[in-house]
């Protein structure tokens, strides 16, 4: 019985994309194979790498307020979006204190919550400077790829 290559990920190319976004000649690369699809994003400063595969994970009705309340270019608020399909966290425990609350000053490169996404825990990174006025998520609420997730009043 022949075995099926689409079964397995050719982890040589991963790897080789991986060594060119390392050099910073590549910012995104999605990966199809079959059912699979892995999308890797370089994120700003942070040299972040995610993975994205979202026909795995449960939809969730998206509750997005901040797009509907905030014009798109409005110079003075900015909106962090997430960057995967997964579930969102405020603290990195239970226990924990928030990352970010309504009022904290944050600045590019602050972690401002979790995106759990196929058990890989995701530090998501703020890119913008300012005041954070609106946690638009609940803790442990399933998020979609691009789902506004924080309010920020840029300073």
């Amino acid at each position: 019985m022949a075995k099926k290559e689409t079964s397995k990920v050719k982890t040589d190319i991963l790897n080789e994309a991986l060594k060119i976004m390392e050099k910073g000649e590549l910012v995104e690369l999605m990966y199809e194979q079959g059912d699979l699809k892995i999308q890797l994003k370089k994120a700003g400063a942070a040299r972040t790498i995610t993975t994205n595969v979202p026909q795995y994970m449960p939809a969730a009705p998206v509750a997005a307020p901040a797009e509907t309340k905030k014009p798109v270019d409005d110079p003075k608020t900015g909106i962090i979006k997430s960057p995967m399909v997964g579930t969102f966290y405020k603290a990195s425990t239970p226990d924990s204190p928030p990352f970010v609350k309504i009022g904290d000053m944050i600045e590019p490169g602050k972690t401002v919550c979790i995106i759990e996404a196929m058990k890989i825990m995701n530090e998501i990174k703020s890119e913008i400077k300012g005041t954070v006025k609106e946690i638009v998520v609940e803790n442990a609420q399933a998020v979609e790829f691009n789902q506004p997730l924080i309010i920020v009043e840029k300073n």
